[in-house]
């Protein structure tokens, strides 16, 4: 499957140099926010990609070619690479971007105002909390899921986590310079 991820400039070399590429906890903007969402994404990857180690950072990859000059690429003189790659679907996690944010922020992913209420109110275990997360793999309750209360669901933004990626699975480098 054709995907896309993009990285600095600096990791591309990296990988050349050691021809593949993993996560990195070094590499997450907030760790003290997005560690402990971070983690459980890694747990839902190894449920779902039997060889996975489960202690690896993943790799972010996209479904649609990301735009070099969308925000939050690059900070504007840093150097940037979108690259191309193709990855087997099946060593793929893939999720819900927007999603993705309530997870991050330790919020449920709730279907009915109803069920956010419980939520807002107290009513809600962490463990239920972390249930209603995943749902951030589920497009079909995505799609049809009330889009008063939900928004309509963007096909267009899904993302997805994959072990690691090797330079025979690239299959072409953009380079970028950030303009913001």
């Amino acid at each position: 499957m054709i995907v896309y991820t993009v990285k600095p400039e600096k990791m591309y070399h990296l990988m050349r140099k050691q021809g593949y590429y993993e996560g990195s906890e070094k590499h997450i903007f907030w760790p003290e926010q997005l560690t402990k969402p971070y983690q459980w994404m890694m747990k839902q990857l190894a449920k779902t990609i039997p060889d996975y180690d489960g202690t690896t950072y993943p790799v972010w990859v996209w479904k649609r070619r990301p735009n070099r000059n969308e925000k939050p690429s690059f900070r504007k003189g840093n150097r940037g690479v979108i690259l191309t790659l193709d990855i087997p679907d099946d060593q793929i996690l893939w999720s819900c971007f927007h999603k993705w944010d309530f997870v991050m922020t330790e919020h449920p992913v709730t279907i009915t105002e109803d069920e956010w209420n419980r939520f807002d109110q107290g009513q809600m275990s962490r463990e239920e909390i972390e249930q209603t997360w995943e749902r951030i793999f589920d497009f079909d309750l995505l799609r049809n899921i009330d889009p008063e209360w939900n928004g309509v669901f963007d096909p267009n933004w899904i993302q997805g986590v994959t072990p690691r990626i090797t330079m025979d699975q690239v299959k072409r480098v953009e380079r970028f310079m950030g303009k913001e």
